[in-house]
């Protein structure tokens, strides 16, 4: 079956021409050529209708509507839509390696049990350079309970994710309710309905934009506020309510990512807004501030905007370095 399985990919996608071409060819260019790819357009107003107009497959599919429906709104129309065994988000400006959807369905056929695959991933600038990577702490299998908790603690890729499709269309809907980080709503419905895979070898490309909705999030503390009350609601769900003795660890650990993005907030709403955030954070989550690595990425991002950019941008050479060592090409 891993040769005929097919999947859906689907492609959420507003004002993103820049980059889309990219996605969607790295979609068409999969060494598993049963698929149905769904370009989803969430009423652009782009050139993105034309660039898709340049596209020719008859795997592919392009819709597109007036209004913008959020983003769950439009993964929620790829759900609907999607008649694959398997299914798969991917971000309009990332990058799918053509091995991905074989290796990915391979593995997951391999393990009934399992429900969903995730992996690592290779972070690209705006140009599509690579700046880092996300391996995570992540075993081959974890245990649904388990996933649950990494998902907090260790994080996730969302266009590293793909999943079998029933369960996907069983739960009928994103929840529109956790706006931007309504990606973990579905990842964490699904932990909790099996096992998960983790793919150790980088077969994505994930775009870190300093332009996009989630870095300004990021920057003025939103993002942890969304964080935090998802966090709530997902431990109150009867399915989850045997791992509420854990719900300290996932708490600290959105603290914990609050900290590591302090330096955005000081980029983006200055020191008055940083030190906002960091006693925000600390009121939610007063374990925090007995963490000395916390306290050196407070103190990290109190620095001049000026001095925080010279070592991020060294942080970045080091880290392609690192990547060249590894055999990742540019």
């Amino acid at each position: 079956m891993p040769e005929t399985a097919l999947v859906t990919i689907v492609i959420p996608t507003y004002n993103a021409a820049r980059w889309l071409g990219e996605a969607v060819e790295s979609a068409l260019a999969q060494t598993h050529e049963n698929l149905e790819i769904l370009v989803l357009d969430n009423g652009s107003t782009d050139n993105t209708p034309e660039l898709m107009r340049a596209h020719d497959d008859p795997r592919l599919t392009y819709d597109r509507i007036e209004e913008n429906i959020g983003f769950a709104g439009n993964v929620t129309r790829g759900i609907r839509a999607a008649t694959g065994d398997y299914f798969m988000v991917l971000g309009a400006d990332d990058i799918l390696e053509p091995g991905f959807v074989a290796a990915a369905v391979a593995r997951l056929e391999a393990a009934p049990g399992a429900e969903m695959l995730h992996g690592g991933a290779i972070w690209i600038d705006d140009d599509g350079k690579p700046i880092g990577a996300f391996n995570g702490n992540w075993p081959a299998r974890s245990s649904g309970d388990d996933a649950f908790i990494r998902a907090f603690t260790e994080g996730f890729c969302y266009s590293c994710v793909i999943s079998r499709t029933a369960p996907v269309k069983a739960l009928g809907a994103m929840d529109e309710g956790w706006g931007m980080i309504s990606d973990s709503w579905l990842f964490l419905r699904l932990c909790l309905l099996g096992d998960v895979l983790f793919l150790e070898e980088p077969l994505v490309r994930y775009r870190v934009r300093e332009t996009s909705l989630s870095f300004r999030l990021y920057a003025d503390g939103s993002m942890f506020d969304d964080h935090l009350a998802g966090l709530e609601e997902a431990f109150s769900w009867p399915e989850a309510a045997h791992l509420r003795p854990r719900i300290r660890e996932a708490r600290r650990a959105i603290a914990r990512q609050a900290f590591d993005t302090l330096h955005m907030t000081r980029l983006g709403a200055g020191l008055s807004g940083t030190l906002r955030k960091a006693a925000m954070v600390a009121r939610a989550e007063p374990g925090i501030l007995l963490s000395p690595g916390a306290w050196m990425r407070f103190i990290f991002a109190t620095l001049p905007p000026s001095l925080i950019n010279a070592l991020r941008t060294l942080r970045r050479k080091r880290r392609k370095l690192a990547l060249a060592a590894r055999n990742v090409r540019p």
